[in-house]
């Protein structure tokens, strides 16, 4: 064994070791600090590393660490509702983790490639650009991207103009920074040169925080969110549907006088509409005579064809729906169904069984539109972004998470929630079964919330607010293109500096 084995092992084990602490940066933990530190260690170590193929490596063990440790509650609905053991359980979320650590692999070998100058540069590109890859291949993993840290911190005023990327392309270019500081921590001038870098980010930040878009758009919505807590051992036990919809019924007749929007969570009615209609009519009289609109999530019999859906009842209007689009791979559908599909449903009988919703991503309340999602779509920036763009004036998410217990996925879905409120400026309400119902301010700052594993109900007044960020008109093309001029004028760099 040569004598650089031992270091080289090292390198590798803290690489995973950085990777297991990156959680610690989201929600629950909110240790935003940890993002600079975690990532730019491990940009020094692949600065330094031997070949592409020891940085790949390097990439590989930080990003299977941190989806291990962070992602670890996918585990809890395999051992509870899939009914794997739990060797096994965690064996299916450690192959998820090597697939998801492919992408800062991936990166980490691309930028080994180049030149020691232009390297510290590609690096925060390639990170941020990988995990803008991840959120889209294979109907994409968005979880734990280094631009939610920053969500209400240090660098979120970027996420307006730029979104979760921008914001994460300067994450990641100040965690490069102190990389940087630290390779040449005898030097003077580089301290002088990139604590005047870092400030600059900063303070360019804290500028674009002080810009509003959007503007207040007629008066506040009263607002009413339902979280009945129900099990999901009995949410789909046929034996307790009565239960169920009583236990909502009451809450929302119960709702304040002027309540305007009643909101439940995701499949909250746990029975297709066509098997109610003597219960949705009286619904119906319901919001008439209180001038309520409703929001229920149910799934929808549409002539053979399931969908996972919010049904908005509008007093005697005619019932409209908003049908999700993006549905959660081998729970809502099973990719190469006459594959795979003999084994899911070994597992979990009828799952997968959903159609993809098409149509307009917004429902009219009062004069407004709301933006919808269902469950994970809020984590994904582009399906936030359809409704925003259909001019919805304030977002709607309806959610289930008792799948994942009492695990940090809440919280995480939470901080992601309030990036989308950020990035859009629009106010957000969320609808969950067990937490974490809220109410997120266009700020991104939370505003109101249940507390997790409660039967309650939140009221809230929103203001619905018009107008588009520079995000919401052009989505991520002003982050792309930056990142393009960045690449090129890195590139150059490296030329002249190895020409000279």
């Amino acid at each position: 064994m040569s004598s650089s084995s031992p270091r080289r092992l090292w390198q590798l084990l803290l690489a995973l070791f950085l990777g297991g602490l990156w959680p610690l940066a989201f929600a629950p933990f909110d240790q935003a600090w940890l993002a600079f530190v975690l990532l730019g260690l491990l940009f020094f170590l692949v600065q330094y590393s031997a070949s592409p193929r020891r940085a790949a490596g390097l990439g590989f063990l930080f990003g299977f660490g941190a989806f291990s440790s962070g992602v670890y509650w996918l585990s809890i609905t395999l051992h509870n509702f899939a009914h794997m053991g739990w060797p096994l359980a965690g064996a299916a979320v450690a192959l998820l983790a090597a697939y998801c650590a492919l992408y800062p692999a991936l990166a980490m070998g691309v930028a080994r490639r180049f030149r020691s100058r232009s390297r510290w540069w590609l690096m925060p590109l390639f990170w941020v650009f990988a995990e803008f890859l991840r959120a889209r291949i294979a109907t994409g993993f968005p979880w734990l991207a280094v631009g939610y840290t920053q969500t209400g911190d240090f660098l979120s005023g970027v996420a307006p103009w730029l979104g979760q990327y921008g914001v994460g392309l300067a994450t990641a270019g100040v965690a490069t920074i102190g990389a940087w500081i630290l390779s040449r921590r005898r030097e003077a001038a580089v301290w002088s040169m990139g604590a005047s870098a870092i400030l600059l980010i900063f303070a360019v930040s804290l500028f674009a925080a002080t810009v509003r878009f959007t503007h207040p758009a007629g008066a506040p919505l009263q607002v009413r969110l339902l979280q009945g807590n129900i099990p999901i051992s009995a949410k789909w036990n046929a034996s307790r549907i009565n239960d169920i919809l009583d236990r909502y019924v009451r809450l929302i007749v119960a709702s304040p006088a002027g309540t305007e929007l009643v909101a439940l969570p995701e499949t909250a009615f746990p029975i297709f509409q066509t098997e109610i209609p003597l219960l949705i009519q009286q619904l119906q009289e319901w919001s008439a005579k209180h001038h309520s609109t409703l929001m229920i999530g149910i799934p929808e019999d549409a002539q053979g064809r399931y969908y996972n859906a919010t049904m908005e009842i509008d007093g005697q209007k005619p019932i409209r729906w908003y049908r999700k689009e993006h549905l959660v791979p081998f729970g809502e559908y099973i990719p190469f169904p006459h594959i795979l599909g003999p084994l899911v449903h070994h597992f979990l009988p009828g799952l997968g069984s959903f159609t993809p919703g098409q149509g307009a991503s917004v429902l009219p309340v009062d004069g407004q539109e709301a933006g919808m999602t269902i469950c994970y779509e809020e984590s994904f920036s582009r399906d936030v972004r359809k409704g925003v763009v259909q001019g919805a004036t304030f977002l709607v998410n309806s959610s289930d998470y008792a799948w994942y217990g009492h695990s940090t996925a809440s919280a995480q879905t939470l901080q992601m929630a309030q990036m989308q409120s950020l990035q859009e400026q629009k106010p957000d309400i969320r609808a969950t079964n067990t937490g974490i119902t809220s109410v997120i301010l266009p700020t991104g700052q939370v505003l109101a919330q249940l507390p997790q594993f409660s039967y309650a109900a939140l009221n809230a007044r929103i203001q619905p607010m018009a107008g588009e960020t520079p995000f919401a008109r052009y989505g991520n093309e002003p982050y792309l293109a930056i990142s393009l001029l960045l690449l090129i004028w890195a590139l150059l760099r490296g030329r002249n500096a190895r020409e000279s």
